[in-house]
């Protein structure tokens, strides 16, 4: 049997009430801000960062935290994610209490069998379970535990906000006084292939392009992503309709246009519970904590995608 690699005494000591007022210092964006600036021929373009969130915030408001039901097999960052990183802004002591609290009891401890001390990994690429021939974690959750009766190990990911509408793609700039047209879309595929265990999401197929005019080329810009949904999801992604537009860049500006996923980054933990019986009838028990980053779907938005007009 492997001990913790990171007890959670030694976890980043943040403290809860610390762990939400930096969580929500990430969040709190003031929304007020100048109102968007206005081209000469009327259409309305965005400059600051600022503007884009409130703009798209009106309709596709995130969470501050989300929790996603089985494993974050879709929209999970690739690059690797520390635990000093995410203990930052969120601690693992506060993780459990709320994976417990939203993804249900079955995320907490059995009184009266032994408990090892949480297993706490150092970065997103530890994944392997040292108790089950180190099995990786996308493997084993849904996969029966060793406990009496053999439930589905539960699984799931527990995060908070980390970038609100991440930029997916974008046109060409283009200097102004200048017109072009542009033509967006969206299609969302589910994935046949989903495993028992694992979170519900899909793909989505955007594409940005401007068929002509400055900055224009008629192959256009595609791009693939995933993501996951959460367990406040109720109107899930559909397919966007085409549309054909112009942007009118004002004279002495640069003008683009953005492709912006109506969701979020959220930053924290993959967390399991893995029950595990011995050879000689001894129960034992712990709880995973994994460091991770997903992508996750604004809950009430049907579509996948925004697209603002920017210029600077």
């Amino acid at each position: 049997m492997t001990s913790p690699k990171i007890p959670i005494s030694r976890a980043l000591r943040t403290g809860r009430h610390a762990a939400v007022l930096t969580a929500a210092v990430l969040i709190a964006a003031p929304l007020l801000a100048a109102a968007p600036a206005a081209a000469d021929e009327g259409n309305t373009y965005l400059r600051t960062e600022q503007q884009v969130f409130s703009l798209i915030s009106k309709s596709a408001p995130l969470n501050q935290r989300e929790a996603v039901r089985g494993y974050p097999a879709r929209g999970l960052d690739s690059q690797e994610v520390t635990l000093g990183t995410v203990a930052r802004v969120y601690s693992p002591e506060q993780a459990l209490e709320d994976a417990t609290a939203t993804l249900g009891t079955r995320f907490g401890l059995t009184p009266g069998v032994p408990a090892e001390p949480t297993d706490i990994r150092a970065r997103s690429g530890d994944q392997e379970e040292p108790w089950l021939d180190n099995w990786d974690a996308k493997s084993m959750c849904g996969q029966p535990n060793q406990e009496p009766g053999g439930q589905p190990m539960p699984c799931g990911f527990i995060g908070v906000l980390d970038k609100a509408y991440p930029v997916m793609l974008t046109s060409a700039a283009v200097m102004g006084r200048a017109q072009f047209s542009y033509k967006t879309g969206a299609t969302v595929g589910q994935d046949t292939t989903q495993t028992s265990g694992w979170s519900i999401g899909g793909k989505v197929t955007s594409e940005l392009s401007t068929p002509g005019g400055p900055g224009g080329g008629k192959a256009g810009t595609e791009l693939n992503f995933t993501y996951s949904q959460s367990t406040s999801t109720t109107n899930r992604w559909t397919t966007m309709t085409e549309q054909n537009n112009t942007y009118d860049v004002p004279d002495n500006a640069t003008g683009w246009v953005e492709g912006r996923a109506n969701g979020g980054t959220y930053t924290g933990y993959i967390v399991y519970k893995l029950d595990f019986v011995g050879a000689g009838g001894d129960e034992r028990q712990k709880m995973v904590l994994i460091p991770a980053r997903v992508l996750i779907q604004a809950p009430t938005h049907p579509a996948p995608m925004t697209f603002v007009k920017r210029s600077g």
